[in-house]
């Protein structure tokens, strides 16, 4: 996902079709790069977010099998790996892409493994902080191709914050019990089991990521296809987050989590369909 998200921040960029840029060793090359050190980056992060967290991926149910927790992979090798993988990735970013990218990459790893992964038990602001390293890779995209930080690339910068807090709150309830028992701050946690906390939360973040996907019809080279099928998809999703408000049960959860899952990929989609028309 990390890696279609760069994907689409750097064709938004492109100025030529999509035939042209395929056929063209020049322009394909360094696009594969950017793709490369993005993927390498975030899964060097992974790797050491998992890492950070084995005791307590342990006491979940859905993680206490992963290579760590189980004891496959042991926490020194992982650490090795996660390291390495990330400064190659950070290697490549900067000497065949370019430094803004690279430090953007940086800074998600950064915001994802110190910062994200330490407030998840701490607070439940860790939910905003988390959509730092989510969201940069769509920026980082569009500065690989660019070389400069610009408004399309800010609003799908946005549309990335936006999406992930409704996405990430419909999981939150969904594994609300555990989380609890693993000791993460979420927002069902104190108390809020009935979910209306984070389905106001999401509809307002639904709501805003729609205009700042509205708003990318208006700033970035995208055409009416892409304006009236954002909006659609905008409202698909604010449908889902006020179900979720009025019904407050696992379906209506399960519910708004696809409805997000849709909403992004359908941007995604259309930002590279609608270049070709």
């Amino acid at each position: 996902m990390i890696v279609l998200t760069a994907a689409t921040g750097y064709y938004l960029a492109i100025d030529t079709h999509f035939e042209i840029f395929v056929s063209s060793s020049g322009m394909l090359l360094p696009f594969m790069f950017a793709m490369l050190g993005t993927a390498l980056t975030s899964a060097g992060s992974c790797v050491l977010n998992n890492v950070m967290e084995i005791q307590f991926d342990k006491s979940m149910k859905r993680t206490a099998h992963r290579a760590l927790p189980s004891g496959i992979v042991s926490k020194q090798s992982a650490s090795i790996f996660g390291i390495a993988l990330s400064l190659i990735g950070l290697f490549i970013l900067y000497f065949w892409v370019n430094p803004l990218t690279s430090t953007l990459a940086f800074l998600s790893i950064l915001s994802y493994v110190y910062l994200y992964t330490p407030l998840k038990r701490k607070t439940k602001l860790s939910l905003y902080a988390g959509t730092l390293p989510g969201a940069l890779p769509a920026l980082g995209g569009w500065t690989a191709c660019t070389n400069s930080i610009e408004i399309p690339g800010i609003l799908l910068f946005l549309v990335l914050i936006c999406w992930q807090i409704p996405h990430f709150l419909a999981l939150a309830w969904i594994y609300r019990v555990d989380y609890e028992q693993a000791g993460f701050k979420m927002h069902t946690e104190g108390g809020d089991s009935t979910g209306t906390t984070i389905a106001m939360l999401s509809i307002v973040y639904a709501v805003f990521g729609g205009i700042a996907s509205t708003l990318m019809w208006r700033y970035a080279p995208l055409g009416f296809v892409f304006g009236i099928g954002a909006i659609v998809l905008s409202f698909f999703f604010l449908y889902a987050c006020i179900a979720f408000l009025r019904n407050q049960d696992g379906k209506s959860a399960k519910m708004q989590l696809y409805a997000s899952y849709a909403f992004l990929s359908g941007i995604f989609l259309l930002v590279f369909v609608n270049k070709q028309l």
